[in-house]
Formats: C-alpha cells, sequence, structure tokens
C-alpha cells in the first residue's frame, strides 16, 4: 500500500461542533479510512490553523480519490490535499535507482 500526509481544512462549523461535542476525532476517522481498504497510522491537529493532517496508507488512488469525495460530501471540510510519501528508507532506495537511471540534462 502507499502511504500518504493528507491534509484536510475544515470549516469553523466543524469547530463547534469540537466544542459542542468533544473526542476522539482520529477513532472516527479511522472508520472511514477504513472503509475504502485504508490504514490511518496517525491523526493530528494543526497548532493554529483549521486544518487536520493525517497519515494513511491506501491500496489505490481510487481508494483516496473515494474517501476526498466522501469527507468533501459530507460538508466539514473544505478541501483535502493528498501527497504520497516515502520513508527515509524508501528514499534512499529512489536515490540508489536513479543512479542508475542514466539521465543526463539537456545541454546548450
Amino acid at each position: 500500500m502507499t502511504r500518504y500526509l493528507q491534509e484536510l481544512e475544515l470549516t469553523p462549523s466543524a469547530f463547534a461542533a469540537f466544542v459542542a461535542n468533544p473526542g476522539d476525532r482520529g477513532q472516527a476517522n479511522r472508520a472511514v479510512v477504513e472503509s475504502v481498504g485504508g490504514m490511518l497510522i496517525e491523526y493530528y491537529f494543526g497548532i493554529g490553523s483549521h486544518k487536520v493532517y493525517l497519515i494513511s496508507e491506501y491500496p489505490s488512488e481510487v481508494s483516496v480519490e473515494a474517501l476526498t469525495i466522501a469527507v468533501m460530501a459530507g460538508g466539514a471540510v473544505t478541501s483535502v490535499k493528498s501527497v504520497a510519501i516515502l520513508t527515509s528508507a524508501e528514499a534512499v532506495e529512489a536515490m540508489k535507482m536513479a543512479g542508475g537511471a542514466g539521465y543526463r540534462p539537456p545541454s546548450s
């Protein structure tokens, strides 16, 4: 599965709901991520911002988009950004692979 960093921008009414009914939103979101075949690894609130951040794994881009559509349809989120990410070890593997790619920049 591919790992993603996801940034969700929340509405003021979402925060009003948090104040009225405090609870672990990470657990609530875990079920939604799992419903599209994913796995929620971490759930964070940004300090001084109106954003939350998820580290999740999904089996396909279709799963990521399905989650985005479901969350956006709920109305408490105004945008979702998803970036595929690598661990440090995976990045080293990519660096080694890049060394054998034979790429040459254009010359002037």
